[in-house]
């Protein structure tokens, strides 16, 4: 798919989609840990959502992430058996790693209290199971993602996490002492589930005609890996295979810059079994708009880019049109991202204890969870601005660039590590947020060295949008003495005063902060009128007055003027009309084509 609007409109939608899946997987967290916070003790939370998901999380960065990446680089060109050769590489990889991950979880860390679980290898054995399964279902993912089928990373991952949220909730409330067992065969029920889903589906595509003339593989069988007749081993594609290579490199190091205060915390005795259950309610809280927004957009942004820029190519000697719509796309991405950051960071000083009290109690707000909220919303700017500007980077960098950013990492591991030992002895459990700070701007540095250099001699500066004007900072400096204040008058004396004191400053904000939240507030207007449309038109009630509402919740907000909406925002509400719906009495289809 060579289409540049069309690669712009694919990323867009799959961010799009993308944010609602994980909107819906966070809501599902978070009303899930709630629940399991009020059931068993932290020492238990610790144990399923510390370690074990770090396993969870270690298992499948180093077995498919690589070959995840570089795959979805492809520009389509390439012959298909060779890529699914080199996706299949990851299940190889899985098995070393696996076997080290059980042994490193099982003898070398310290192993939890009798008190907390006694089947704890057990668990730890279903993990990587379903480590494995994930990773043996990644060739129906990526051609999927390939094809844009946007939807179906959405149907299925929500299915799954759905199904893990319920049972993981039914079997602690039936067998609260088997807590963490039971969190173990929630995990894996979810992973057959994902991969019986992607399988079947490719399976049902296949099996009609008229779809598989728009796919790449024409039969089941090309799912799996393909030796031709006169050669020894399978082939794969040599340059997605160095490209692998140098991701795969790179994952363990970024497993150690995304994960190391997890691997400090197991490996050494900083801070207590419980106080790492509350580290870690703390950063599900505070990274909640990170992982709603930020990483959807990270990895939509990153397929666009890649599938924009050629690597290694300087800028002049590329399409200049499509340069030009990568800066525009870059650069309203990361001025929006940096707005929206600063705003967590100006209420989050002053709402983190309320909102620990409302989830989790007073036993939550207290001690250090209030401080450690503080401290992540902080820690937002840093992983906004990493988020884009790394995903460009990795898209442009060739693989001798990509080498030479192994090295930094390295090096910036190696910084991390000796920030989080001095700060968390120094500012116990906060020291880990600002050491995950320290290393976050060593990364943002490097990053933005890359694209000064690639742009400095072209028209364009797409870095600029890091600057904020001053009466913006303004504004946000009086409202977070405004909310400040706030917490210590009217917070002890009536929490709804203090609420009502935030979401007045807030309005301020949205509409002083308008021309750069123009692009997120008309994807939000998009957004909101298309489920209207659709859901009339799937329950079959369309009417008149019906779509009529949809227009006028656009020319509403245009007839205000309040945002100066884009005048082109109804094209999209237009391809929503019924006649675009042909064939919803059947149900939803597969299809190639997404956008």
């Amino acid at each position: 798919m060579d289409d540049p609007d069309a690669l712009k409109r694919g990323a867009v939608l799959a961010a799009t989609y993308d944010t609602l899946l994980q909107v819906g997987l966070r809501v599902m967290s978070f009303v899930l840990n709630a629940f399991i916070v009020r059931h068993v003790s932290a020492e238990v939370f610790a144990v399923m959502t510390v370690r074990l998901h770090l396993l969870y999380a270690m298992g499948l960065l180093l077995s498919r992430e690589a070959f995840r990446r570089a795959a979805l680089s492809s520009k389509g060109s390439r012959q298909i058996y060779k890529l699914v050769n080199l996706v299949w590489i990851g299940t190889l990889v899985y098995v070393p790693v696996g076997i080290l991950g059980w042994w490193v979880w099982v003898h070398v860390m310290t192993s939890p209290p009798q008190a907390v679980t006694v089947k704890y290898s057990a668990t730890v054995c279903l993990i990587l199971a379903s480590v494995g399964l994930e990773v043996a279902t990644d060739v129906p993912y990526i051609l999927a993602e390939l094809q844009l089928w946007s939807k179906t990373k959405v149907v299925i991952e929500g299915l799954m996490q759905l199904l893990r949220s319920l049972l993981t909730a039914v079997f602690i409330y039936v067998w609260p002492y088997e807590a963490v067992l039971m969190y173990g065969v929630s995990q894996l029920c979810g992973s057959l589930v994902y991969c019986a889903s992607y399988y079947g589906l490719f399976a049902y595509v296949l099996h009609n005609k008229d779809a598989t003339k728009k796919l790449p593989i024409q039969s089941f069988r090309q799912l799996f890996p393909h030796r031709e007749r006169h050669k020894k081993m399978p082939e794969v594609d040599q340059e997605l295979g160095a490209l692998s290579w140098s991701f795969f490199k790179q994952g363990w190091l970024k497993e150690a810059l995304t994960e190391g205060e997890l691997y400090l915390m197991n490996f050494f005795p900083l801070i207590s079994l419980a106080q790492q259950g509350v580290y870690q309610i703390v950063n599900n809280l505070g990274s909640l708009a990170v992982r709603l927004v930020f990483r959807s957009i990270e990895a939509a942004a990153y397929k666009y880019f890649a599938q924009m820029v050629d690597r290694g190519r300087p800028l002049n000697e590329q399409d200049q049109r499509r340069i030009s719509e990568v800066v525009k796309f870059f650069s309203s991405l990361l001025q929006s991202l940096m707005c929206t950051s600063i705003i967590i960071v100006t209420f989050g000083w002053s709402y983190s204890n309320l909102v620990l009290r409302l989830y989790g109690g007073m036993q939550l707000s207290q001690g250090i969870g209030t401080q450690l909220m503080r401290a992540q919303s902080f820690y937002i700017v840093f992983l906004a601005v990493n988020g884009i500007t790394e995903a460009y980077t990795f898209a442009a960098m060739d693989e001798r660039q990509l080498s030479r950013y192994n090295y930094a990492l390295a090096v910036f591991s190696v910084a991390y590590i000796g920030a989080a030992l001095i700060f968390t002895y120094i500012f116990g459990a906060v020291g880990f947020i600002l050491a995950n700070c320290s290393n976050m701007g060593l990364r943002i540095t490097y990053s933005l060295w890359f694209i000064k250099k690639q742009f400095e001699n072209s028209q364009w500066q797409p870095l600029a949008s890091l600057f904020i004007q001053p009466r913006h900072f303004m504004v946000l400096g009086m409202v977070w003495v405004i909310t400040a204040v706030s917490e210590v008058v009217l917070y002890s004396w009536s929490t709804v005063s203090h609420v009502g004191v935030g979401g007045v400053c807030f309005l301020v904000v949205i509409y002083c902060l308008r021309w750069e939240l123009k692009l997120v507030i008309e994807k939000v207007l998009q957004l909101v009128a298309k489920v209207i449309a659709s859901y009339t038109l799937i329950h079959k009630r369309v009417s008149v007055m019906n779509e009529n509402a949809v227009f006028e919740l656009i020319h509403g907000f245009r007839k205000l003027n309040l945002f100066n909406l884009d005048p082109g925002l109804l094209t999209g509400l237009q391809n929503t009309s019924p006649p675009n719906y042909k064939g919803l009495d059947i149900g939803w289809q597969p299809q190639v084509e997404m956008s």
